[in-house]
């Protein structure tokens, strides 16, 4: 994969960078919740995943052809799929895998046809063909390439009840954790032309409109905007990703992700009382308690 920027757009994205004037995203002060545990976590999606990604995929894309080869993607090498979740709701288990990996659409059909169909898929399929899910909820997820030394998004996907929760924006940031751990130098990205939002939230990491790819997506023609960020290993790029980062955190609370367990939490006068005191040679501190299990849309 070759940058191309013939008209030299990135220059703006450099400048803004020296200057300290990459968006930070900065929003009227609220309560900061960033020593609060949020309810989602991001690890690595695996191949017991593709179900439930496929499923995420469908709702999130609908009519989009062709879909992404996602269980091609996750067994590449040079591939990398992380995946929001959380804890399983008892009434999502209730009902079923089968409905669990059903679009939104599906469940608010209430057509007698589609009524009909999920009692099957419930009570006949789901015992003679059992739909295995994965051992938490994915609310979301992201994919990315590494070719040579650059980055590709190739999708981000959110189920559409899990929006709004941040979800988007913190799997936006662990992917962009993972790229700089990969010792990348830039990352780029397709979005469609009409996405307002979603560019909005590109250009607020750091992304800039390089060029066009016309009549990109099957489904309607549309054009697809391409993004690509300045060097991300840049010391300035790096201050900024830190401060909208803890913006995040602060609006969101903290998201144990790889690479980060949660914030760190100074030892008081009282622990290192109870540690020299401590008859049996053993810390009361149970430091397992600090990282509690958790898991993030823009």
């Amino acid at each position: 994969m070759t940058l191309s920027d013939p008209d030299n757009i990135l220059a703006g994205a450099f400048a803004d960078l020296a200057s300290g004037k990459l968006n930070d995203g900065s929003t009227p002060a609220v309560e900061s919740k960033s020593s609060v545990r949020n309810q989602y976590s991001v690890r690595g999606a695996s191949l017991a995943d593709s179900v439930m990604l496929e499923s995420i995929e469908r709702e999130a894309f609908p009519g989009m052809t062709p879909v992404t080869k996602i269980e091609r993607d996750l067994a590449r090498e040079n591939g990398l799929y992380l995946t929001a979740v959380r804890a399983w709701h008892p009434a999502e288990q209730a009902s079923g895998p089968r409905f669990a990996i059903a679009t939104q659409s599906e469940k608010e059909d209430d057509s007698f046809t589609a009524r009909v169909r999920r009692n099957i898929d419930r009570y006949l399929l789901g015992l003679v063909s059992r739909t295995k899910l994965p051992s938490d909820y994915i609310a979301g997820f992201v994919g990315l390439w590494f070719v040579l030394d650059e980055a590709h998004i190739v999708i981000i996907g959110i189920r559409e009840s899990d929006r709004r929760e941040g979800i988007g924006e913190q799997l936006l940031i662990s992917a962009l954790e993972q790229v700089v751990e990969n010792d990348s130098r830039v990352v780029t990205l397709e979005v469609r032309e009409s996405n307002g939002s979603a560019i909005e939230l590109y250009n607020k990491y750091g992304f800039q409109r390089v060029g066009l790819r016309r009549r990109y997506y099957s489904d309607n023609g549309e054009n697809a905007v391409i993004m690509t960020t300045p060097p991300i290993q840049n010391d300035d790029y790096q201050n900024q990703f830190t401060k909208l980062k803890e913006q995040h955190a602060e609006k969101w609370g903290w998201v144990s992700r790889p690479g980060y367990s949660g914030p760190e939490i100074p030892e008081s006068e009282d622990d290192e009382t109870e540690e020299s005191t401590d008859t049996d040679g053993l810390t009361n501190l149970d430091t397992d308690d600090i990282n509690l299990k958790s898991s993030d849309d823009n």
